[in-house]
């Protein structure tokens, strides 16, 4: 029975999104959605102030530090992994041109 009333909700919801797309393709509801959108638009435009405001004085502060102490940590790995590629990289392109060099000439490289 619970699963029933849950599909039966879901299927209202479902409709009435499409009666309200549909709706908001007619032309004589055009002014109708700009008064909706514009009183929208001002109710949300506050509540994103304030939410923003909120960020900005109680999370970023707690967060910031712990960026900055988290970053140079991060900072010093990320420069031992370039190091290794690039030592890396180097290594085959030298074995790649001795392997050529050995060919070419008999010789062999160290």
């Amino acid at each position: 029975m619970q699963n029933e009333k849950g599909v039966i909700q879901y299927i209202a919801v479902i409709i009435i999104i499409f009666v309200v797309v549909f709706l908001s393709q007619q032309p004589y509801f055009r002014g109708i959605g700009k008064n909706v959108y514009n009183q929208a638009e001002a109710q949300v435009g506050s509540y994103w102030a304030k939410a923003s405001d909120w960020v900005r004085a109680n999370v970023y502060p707690r967060v910031s530090g712990e960026v900055q102490k988290r970053g140079e940590a991060i900072k010093d790995e990320v420069n031992k992994e370039k190091n290794a590629v690039a030592q890396n990289i180097w290594e085959k392109i030298k074995n790649y041109f001795a392997n050529i060099f050995t060919k070419t000439t008999g010789a062999q490289v160290q």
